[in-house]
């Protein structure tokens, strides 16, 4: 079995290192001409109020997806006055790829549910996303739901609902984290079963980069939306509050870009002056934070030590992604063991001892997708066997309840100054941030307590810092939308 990627930054189970930069990319045609099997289930028409702009590809040139169209946000502005300086900014998610057979697959939507599209495909390799996640293609116009909802019934309070919402698209199969144009890779002809050579673009560090520059007008025009005859963005310079959010390969996004991107805004707000700085940026990481990996058997994976995973996929993600994730994680290992930096791979390393912007961590505890990543690539508890999805879930209902305390051991624990909170139903579906449903229907009913939905819990902690971890204990602890 080949070991997958950050299985908590991946929901396709990627295979590693067998592609690499070429030298001479001229040499192979670009993903496009390669392959004739693309397939998207087709971006609609569009009915909301979340309005499409196309990044400046002038202005910003590494801002290409996977396939070599250019990266795309959705944008309202605020509502009210009191909301103009506050910023709600999605990562949106959808899996990862990085050899040429996974790509290939991703493009060519091999799931396993339409193997005779592609007959040639293996079954690790077998994927439930499709070029829809490589393009721009999106609606001209997108509904605002789940944590978006605006003007929802009584019952549905959003506090953030009012804020500029700002929603990312992705399209770089990277986890928000590459920085490499025209990656040549080698891989079998999803259909034909023909060895071939293909182009393509890893750039998802850069596009986020662009994204957040336009809202901050970096040297292109305010957005414009059309509401109200036509209402101008405001600078994201003169944030007061901003709140990154991210699901799945998104969450994962944001864990490779938080930090950065908080000190940026920092150092480019116009309140803040010395060490004065009254801008305030949150986090919230939904269906991407797994078991740590660090205290699990890897005896009877293919890589054998949880070193070697790490390695392994280390070298991979630095070959072929140029991969930039949480940058003082690699300075701290660096800085004290050289070598020892390849544990910034591992997302659950980085998230539990790294990441120092406050940051809120909302998991199903049974999430389909990142528990069968646990479970392909052989891992076991030392004290309960094999990672199944069973042992997933009680896995996280013990290690999630400890977030509120996780400064006390992590390695940049001083730095830490906002306690993280938590929201753990024992549901199954993955990607729930923008799903009305999910958002404020799926709830935990603690032991003597009364049912908690997710802003329940957030909204405290986001006001005042005040920190709960709200983890179901058992099934009967949670209620859950229908599984998708």
């Amino acid at each position: 079995m080949r070991p997958a990627l950050d299985a908590s930054a991946t929901d396709d189970a990627a295979s590693s290192a067998d592609s690499a930069a070429s030298p001479d990319a001229s040499a192979a045609p670009f993903i496009t001409e390669a392959l004739s099997c693309r397939f998207t289930n087709g971006a609609g028409m569009g009915s909301g109020n979340m309005q499409r702009h196309t990044i400046d590809l002038a202005r910003f040139p590494d801002a290409l997806c996977n396939d070599g169209t250019g990266a795309v946000l959705h944008f309202r502005p605020f509502r009210g006055a009191a909301n103009r300086n506050k910023w709600v900014i999605a990562l949106r998610g959808g899996g990862t790829c990085s050899s040429g057979d996974s790509c290939a697959a991703r493009y060519c939507g091999c799931a396993q549910e339409r193997s005779g599209r592609c007959p040639a495909v293996s079954a690790e390799d077998r994927t439930n996303f499709t070029a829809d996640n490589m393009t721009n293609a999106s609606p001209p116009t997108v509904v605002g739901d789940g944590i978006f909802l605006r003007d929802g019934a009584p019952s549905m309070p959003n506090p953030i609902e009012d804020y500029n919402q700002i929603r990312l698209q992705y399209c770089s199969s990277d986890s928000w984290a590459g920085t490499r144009r025209d990656v040549v890779v080698s891989a079998t002809h999803p259909v034909t079963g023909a060895a071939i050579q293909y182009r393509m673009h890893f750039l998802g560090s850069r596009i986020l980069d662009a994204d957040i520059a336009t809202l901050r007008q970096d040297g292109v025009a305010a957005l414009v939306h059309p509401l109200n005859g036509g209402t101008t963005m405001p600078d994201l310079d003169e944030a007061e509050e901003v709140i990154f959010a991210g699901d799945s390969a998104g969450g994962g996004g944001v864990i490779n870009n938080v930090d950065r991107l908080h000190a940026s805004l920092r150092a480019n707000n116009t309140r803040c002056s010395g060490a004065t700085c009254p801008l305030r940026v949150r986090a919230i990481i939904d269906a991407v934070v797994g078991p740590d990996r660090d205290r699990l058997d890897w005896s009877a994976t293919a890589a054998g030590t949880y070193e070697n995973y790490t390695r392994s996929v280390s070298a991979n993600l630095d070959a072929t992604l140029g991969h930039h994730g949480d940058e003082s994680c690699v300075e701290w290992h660096r800085s004290r063991v050289a070598g020892s930096e390849v544990v910034c791979a591992d997302s659950t390393h980085v998230l539990r001892n790294h990441v120092t912007t406050p940051f809120f961590v909302r998991m199903a505890l049974a999430d389909t997708l990142i528990s069968n990543n646990y479970r392909s690539a052989g891992v076991r508890d030392p004290m309960l066997g094999p990672v199944t999805q069973t042992v997933f879930a009680q896995l996280l209902s013990r290690e999630l309840p400890t977030f509120p305390m996780i400064a006390m051991r992590a390695e940049e624990g001083a730095a830490m100054t906002v306690a993280p909170g938590v929201f753990g139903p024992g549901c199954a579906n993955h990607d729930t941030l923008f799903e009305t449903d999910e958002v404020f229907g799926a709830t935990v009913t603690p032991a003597g307590g009364a049912a908690t939905r997710l802003f329940d819990v957030f909204e405290p902690w986001r006001a005042n810092g005040t920190a709960r971890a709200i983890v179901a204990q058992s099934t009967t602890e949670s209620v859950c939308p229908p599984n998708r």
